[in-house]
């Protein structure tokens, strides 16, 4: 024969199994993950700008996988002045073998940006994930003929 405290913790246990299940709706049971599972792809993208003109040049967003949530892209780091806009962006929820750009980041200098080669980052975000690759900027002085 059970103990009094043998039958309790049974009794306990089994109560606390029936609160579970009547706490998870069959809607939630049967309700799939969403999932999320893309790559910011670096196809190493580098420009060249003329100190004295400016200008824009247009970085591709190309991704790899399956998202569930719009992605939203842009630039960070750019050369002093720098700015950028998007084209077709953002980009709704869908999926891509990587093949092909899916938007762009236009990356905008000034007449008279700083000659260098700089390291910016071009980021792709679905709000929950953020991923960057590097992207270069070359500003030359007078010609981008051998950049």
């Amino acid at each position: 024969m059970r103990s009094l405290r043998q039958r309790t913790a049974a009794l306990l246990a089994a109560s606390c199994l029936l609160v579970l299940g009547l706490l998870a709706s069959p809607a939630q049971a049967a309700r799939p993950a969403a999932a999320s599972a893309w790559q910011l792809i670096d196809n190493q993208q580098k420009s060249c700008y003329v100190s004295t003109r400016g200008g824009t040049s247009y970085y591709g967003i190309w991704i790899a996988g399956t998202w569930t949530h719009q992605i939203d892209v842009g630039a960070t780091a750019l050369p002093a002045g720098g700015s950028y806009y998007t084209s077709y962006a953002p980009i709704a929820a869908g999926t891509s073998d990587g093949v092909g750009s899916l938007a762009y980041v236009d990356v905008v200098l000034p007449v008279g940006a700083a000659v260098g080669t700089f390291t910016a980052s071009m980021w792709a975000s679905d709000g929950t994930t953020t991923q960057a690759v590097p992207i270069t900027i070359v500003v030359n002085a007078t010609s981008c003929r051998h950049y």
